[in-house]
């Protein structure tokens, strides 16, 4: 059986309740003066959401629809927000790939928590992060390109593309280790981070861009898809993915925690028919 990690693994307190690189002295243009920081309203975590699909639209992935009631919801003391997303990464008019994204956000705190599940996961991996911010420190960070059902051959190119990534980004504090379940499925190469200060919220934007960036670039370019596209489905591994998804609906206690927000038949219609549906070709 496979683990990875996800929304489930946090605290309840952490669900209750900006442009990147630009720092609070502006930036210095290529003739060496100094121009003053833009001013950006949106979030940290905001920005992500944007940005996201920003780098979805460049790549041709198409939003999909997904019931109006699951893609929006407050919580039942009305002070938190849910919004989901689901994308499609296509080629000659078939899902590769679906990326499922939900943003939580509360007067103080923040969630991010994105998901790319692919349709032939024996030669495609997943791209998972999670990201808990309480007033404006990041309480939780966990950003990895896992391979719960994939061959030896893209277990190796994932684990060379993130041996790459996780140097970036080992400054960031942690006071402990990543738990063993939520890296079962990983090649090694994640970041995990604990309690990080506002002042370096710009690092953890950048680690969840970098590792999705390298996750479209590698699995999602355009020799890429139409490569995956002529490969055939592998039952097996698309069952391998299914329990990788069901583990945390069945194990972990987020479920808990999302039903005290959000109602408890809410949420078992949320994780059972969106986030944690494996996908399926159109």
């Amino acid at each position: 059986m496979h683990y990875t990690f996800t929304l489930d693994y946090f605290p309840p307190e952490y669900l209750l309740g900006k442009d990147l690189e630009r720092d609070s002295k502006g930036m210095q243009s290529a003739r060496g003066h100094h121009l003053p920081a833009v001013e950006d309203s949106r979030s940290p975590f905001e920005c992500l959401r944007d940005q996201t699909v920003e780098k979805l639209t460049s790549v041709g992935a198409v939003q999909s629809n997904i019931e109006s009631t699951l893609a929006q919801r407050t919580s039942l003391n009305g002070k938190i927000e849910l919004e989901a997303q689901q994308w499609d990464l296509l080629a000659s008019g078939q899902t590769l790939a679906q990326l499922r994204m939900v943003y939580i956000r509360g007067a103080k705190n923040e969630i991010i928590n994105t998901w790319i599940f692919p349709t032939r996961p024996q030669i495609t991996p997943v791209y998972a992060a999670e990201l808990i911010s309480v007033s404006g420190v990041v309480r939780v960070a966990f950003v990895d390109i896992q391979t719960p059902a994939a061959c030896q051959a893209t277990t190796d190119e994932v684990r060379l593309l993130t041996a790459l990534l996780a140097p970036r980004f080992a400054a960031l504090p942690c006071d402990e280790a990543a738990p063993d379940w939520a890296i079962h499925a990983s090649t090694g190469h994640f970041t995990y981070a604990r309690n990080v200060p506002t002042q370096q919220m710009p690092a953890v934007q950048n680690c969840y861009l970098a590792y999705l960036e390298t996750y479209l670039n590698a699995f999602a370019s355009n020799d890429s898809i139409h490569s995956t596209a002529s490969s055939p489905s592998d039952a097996a591994a698309l069952s391998d993915l299914h329990e990788y998804q069901l583990h945390h609906m069945q194990h972990s206690p987020g479920g808990n925690y999302l039903s005290k927000l959000f109602g408890a038949d809410w949420t078992t219609s949320f994780m059972h028919s969106f986030l944690f549906v494996t996908p399926t070709q159109i």
